[in-house]
């Protein structure tokens, strides 16, 4: 069972029992460890932060803190502590960072707009237990194809629209004389599992200038283009592909600049580069040898796709509720929207959310305890009880069958019920239907605190 909250950068610590770090005794020591894990690393990932905002589709996953504002980080401590030095430099000063270390991250920390990263995403679960077999998913490989699947070296060049090895295959496999079973067993292992060797020497100084090739920015994509006769190329290609698919080059024999060159050169005299002037360069994917070209040969370019003092929380309701949910569909979702929606952003948008949650809390007692809904006035007229009237009906109902005690109403009576309180029934009708009544952020937070043990004995606790 998980919950999808949203929370901020100040609701979240960093785990102290992180396997990456090994148990630590602080939020500053536990900083301190992620940041000499390594502090170029730390400094990029800031940036990115920084420039980039936080990965759409990745959540942290969190669980309950010991304090009821506070959501322990199971996975995405880095993230989280990149987080903190951004939107809190001085957290800084507890670390063992150095003089120059500090002043690179302070550099790097500067002009952070923490608005674009909050609310941050997170998938609470119930315990550490349950939380331990999908961290293990994503830090321990493709597990046979559980985990997530690393990407090779040509899936990376199709995303980013980086031709300049793929058009090279392709031109081979459009021209040379491989039969279709043939050369897709060919290109499934050059491509798949040795595409880190074919990539070392088409993309190597020697191999370019052997062979020809030079590469074309062409917008956000990379186009590999041919300075040589085709069928010359053809051949020194074909070779250096069969190399590698027969494991002759591996990245064992054939790594450094030297060994790459020296590769180059033991090829035989005829796939030695030709005297005389090459012709002027032209596109892999736009060469074609075969009288009849196949259709379709034209590539599709990929498109690129420490704790500190106490603190006010952001929402209208604290994300860890001591009450349970309304059975209600519309009580779940205003439930949902109090812990999302932020009183300094939507003040009026909270009073009202606020009201109504108090208007189903006391509706929803008088039904579950067959109370009456109206009144009688002198002249023996029924009428309608407002919800003031009500909600003064459901205090007295509490305490008289103490359901709740005078002292847990207290404030209740005095933040809610009193018609002078800032956050009273009346000034939340107000806010919401008057066109001059603002509501503080301050006290709409208030009147939902001073409403909770309404909502306690109305749903329960927790």
């Amino acid at each position: 069972m998980v919950d999808y909250l949203e929370l901020t950068i100040d609701e979240l610590l960093l785990d102290e029992e992180n396997p990456r770090l090994g148990a630590v005794g602080s939020q500053s020591e536990a900083l301190d460890a992620l940041l000499r894990l390594n502090q170029s690393y730390f400094r990029n990932l800031m940036l990115s932060i920084k420039r980039n905002g936080l990965d759409p589709g990745d959540n942290l996953y969190v669980i309950d803190g010991d304090d009821p504002e506070d959501f322990v980080v199971l996975e995405g401590n880095r993230r989280l502590a990149a987080l903190k030095v951004l939107a809190q430099p001085d957290l800084l000063d507890g670390t063992e960072a150095s003089v120059s270390t500090r002043k690179s991250l302070l550099r790097a920390a500067d002009a952070f707009d923490r608005d674009m990263v909050e609310p941050i995403r997170c998938v609470r679960f119930d315990d550490r237990e349950s939380a331990v077999d999908w961290i293990y998913r994503r830090h321990t490989g493709d597990m046979d194809g559980e985990g997530r699947v690393q990407w090779g070296r040509t899936e990376i060049q199709r995303f980013t629209g980086d031709r300049s090895v793929l058009d090279v295959i392709d031109f081979v496999g459009r021209n040379a004389d491989y039969s279709d079973e043939e050369w897709e067993q060919t290109k499934e292992t050059i491509e798949s599992r040795k595409s880190s060797n074919i990539g070392r020497l088409l993309e190597s100084a020697s191999g370019k200038k052997h062979i020809g090739i030079s590469v074309a920015n062409e917008g956000d994509g990379k186009t590999p283009l041919l300075s040589a006769k085709p069928e010359w190329a053809l051949g020194v290609l074909k070779r250096i592909i069969e190399d590698v698919r027969d494991g002759v080059v591996d990245s064992r024999t054939h790594n450094t600049a030297s060994e790459i060159e020296g590769y180059f050169k033991s090829l035989p005299r005829e796939l030695q580069p030709p005297k005389g002037k090459r012709p002027s360069p032209k596109p892999f994917r736009d060469i074609s040898l075969k009288v009849t070209p196949q259709v379709g040969t034209k590539s599709q370019r990929a498109k690129p796709k420490t704790k500190g003092a106490p603190r006010t929380r952001s929402s209208l309701a604290p994300k860890k509720l001591t009450f349970q949910h309304p059975s209600s569909e519309k009580g779940k979702q205003l439930l949902r929207e109090a812990t999302y929606i932020d009183p300094k952003k939507l003040p009026v948008s909270s009073a009202a959310v606020l009201r109504a949650f108090i208007e189903l809390a006391v509706d929803d007692y008088i039904d579950n305890e067959n109370l009456s809904k109206t009144g009688q006035n002198k002249d023996g007229k029924t009428y309608e009880l407002s919800l003031s009237q009500k909600a003064e009906a459901v205090i007295q109902h509490m305490t008289k069958h103490q359901i709740a005690s005078n002292s847990d109403l207290r404030e209740f009576r005095k933040g809610v019920a009193d018609s002078k309180a800032p956050a009273s029934i009346q000034s939340l009708h107000n806010f919401v239907h008057s066109k001059y009544a603002m509501p503080t952020p301050e006290a709409v937070r208030a009147g939902w605190d001073c409403s909770v043990p309404v909502f306690e004995a109305t749903y329960g606790k927790v």
